[in-house]
């Protein structure tokens, strides 16, 4: 590969640049910037993502170096090869707070293409780089064919390959959140002309489901699907944007009769109020169609009924529904999932307890410091008691027949029902790189060893199976990301970042075959967002709604 001099990318006036969600600036020694104003613009179809491309010369083969800085929930990277602001590879780094306190740096590989979404070509932990917020790190990448050769710091390695665009397309530069990027220079053959399909944006997937009222930040929490296609969400809003454990929302729900695209006025819920946003009210539809909604209570659930959809609610009763010691004030502990209802009509609850394990806790910053086990309890009557809860990790047994306690890394639990009545379970991890993996062949009465999963994880509210019998599974890293496997969890797509997301929050129902409504948690703390997608063989589709 011949080398020309390096060119250094500024932004000047941008009349070379082509940006996506407002222009960029130059920031002092060599940085670009986005104007603090427009940080967290609403524009772009991923929430909050930046996108700058010079338009004035493109590149084939090419060597990019540059500077970078990451901090916690940001993302960093270089474009390249892009024919226009809907085609092009992303070379980047995506980071965020359960990564960097874990000491996790990731290297991701993406493209974008008419879908919208950044399709995952490859994503990988690279060792021998800190992951520590803040810290200056530099980087050069090597594209020769198909092939991007990464190196980060002095050790770090990454490597991917892909032959989607072949061509030449410009350079270009992206950030989301506080990162920063800058010093970045670029040698290579440039094409004699910019390569630009005139006309071709950036489209658009998600829309604002939920009608504006009081409140600023509206927290979906359990969407259900009646047999007759009506929808029924129970939402959070919250009053303000603090994420502290004494935040406080009350809770709404709101119903649509077509498959999501609007939704009634909020009504609230009606069962009192709720002291934290992050104990919240549950709602679940039994499999046998009892509609329950349930209040955390210091060692029981307080259960509430409801025959009209919610319109009106049984005075309180009780359920054994707990796991751990007495808990004042109370702690909901169900896991953002919830409940999954199973073929043989009985209900499965997920369940998370935190195990302080030193006489002096330490700050989560510090690895290993903290610790989570995650528990399942089986229903057989529609909700009404439950049986204890066990350990979704059985790692074995002592010498004299004594069950090893689990996995002090297993927090929020996520899981479907597979077509042979196996339950299959990820858990999002504490310090783990990937999530972790259970399977129960009992309906959830026992379950067998936690193992490492197929891909990183660090939220996991929602996981269903389709109609065709596809799983998709809804987490963290990169931003918003959805896995899906086709044959029962046997292997894995590489992944499609949908949005940015950073909650990751939200739920997830089948609304026709093979099509899912996602109402999620928006990054910036306001609207709650929606996103109908559609699976094939070939990967995830976005249907855009009028």
């Amino acid at each position: 590969m011949r080398m020309s001099t390096a060119i250094a990318l500024t932004v000047g006036d941008g009349s070379g640049w082509r940006f996506v969600n407002g222009p960029w600036t130059d920031g002092e020694d060599g940085a670009l910037t986005i104007p603090p104003d427009l940080l967290n613009a609403e524009i772009a179809p991923l929430q909050g993502a930046h996108f700058a491309f010079d338009r004035t010369r493109a590149y084939q083969d090419c060597q990019v170096s540059f500077d970078f800085r990451l901090r916690s929930h940001s993302d960093a990277g270089i474009i390249l090869r892009a024919s226009d602001e809907s085609h092009f590879y992303l070379v980047h780094f995506p980071n965020c707070g359960q990564a960097s306190r874990a000491q996790h740096f990731w290297a991701a590989l993406s493209k974008m293409d008419d879908a919208g979404y950044l399709k995952l070509i490859r994503l990988q932990m690279v060792p021998r780089v800190p992951s520590t917020n803040g810290v200056p790190l530099r980087c050069e990448i090597t594209l020769h064919g198909d092939r991007f050769t990464v190196r980060v710091g002095d050790y770090g390695r990454f490597e991917a390959s892909d032959g989607t665009y072949p061509g030449p397309g410009s350079v270009g530069a992206y950030l989301f959140g506080n990162a920063e990027i800058g010093n970045v220079r670029v040698r290579g053959q440039s094409a004699p002309a910019p390569i630009r399909r005139a006309g071709v944006e950036h489209p658009t997937n998600w829309w604002h489901p939920l009608p504006a009222g009081a409140g600023v930040w509206q927290q979906p929490i359990d969407m259900k699907r009646f047999d007759d296609g009506e929808l029924l969400m129970l939402v959070n809003v919250q009053g303000d944007i603090s994420d502290a454990m004494t935040a406080h929302a009350q809770p709404f729900l709101t119903r649509s009769a077509d498959d999501g695209r609007t939704w009634s006025e909020l009504q609230p819920l009606g069962l009192g109020e709720i002291a934290s946003s992050w104990s919240p009210a549950r709602m679940h539809l039994t499999a046998r169609g009892r509609l329950i909604a349930m209040l955390p209570g210091p060692d029981h659930k307080r259960v509430y009924e409801s025959s009209d959809r919610g319109r009106t609610w049984t005075a309180a009763g009780t359920t054994n529904l707990h796991v751990g010691p007495r808990k004042d004030p109370p702690v909901q502990s169900l896991a953002p999932m919830g409940f999954l209802n199973l073929a043989d009509g009985a209900v499965l609850a997920f369940l998370l307890h935190g195990r302080d394990m030193h006489d002096n806790p330490l700050p989560l910053h510090t690895w290993g410091s903290w610790h989570c086990q995650a528990f399942c309890a089986r229903s057989d009557d529609d909700g009404v008691t439950w049986s204890a809860p066990v350990n979704v990790d059985t790692p074995g047994f002592l010498d004299d027949g004594t069950p090893m306690d689990g996995n002090l890394d297993l927090t929020e639990c996520t899981a479907v029902q597979l077509g042979n009545g196996r339950v299959a379970a990820y858990m999002r991890p504490i310090y783990s790189p990937v999530m972790w993996e259970s399977w129960s062949d009992d309906g959830g009465r026992t379950w067998g060893p936690a193992m490492r999963g197929p891909f990183a994880g660090y939220a996991s509210p929602n996981m269903v199976r389709t109609a065709s019998g596809a799983l998709l599974i809804a987490h963290r890293m990169p931003g918003l990301t959805l896995h899906c496997s086709h044959d029962d969890g046997l292997t894995w797509d590489q992944g499609t970042m949908i949005d940015t997301g950073l909650w990751a929050m939200g739920s997830m129902v089948e609304v026709a075959p093979d099509e899912v409504l996602y109402v999620y948690w928006d990054t910036f703390r306001t609207l709650a967002r929606a996103q109908r997608i559609r699976v094939t063989p070939s990967g995830l589709e976005p249907v855009r709604v009028a």
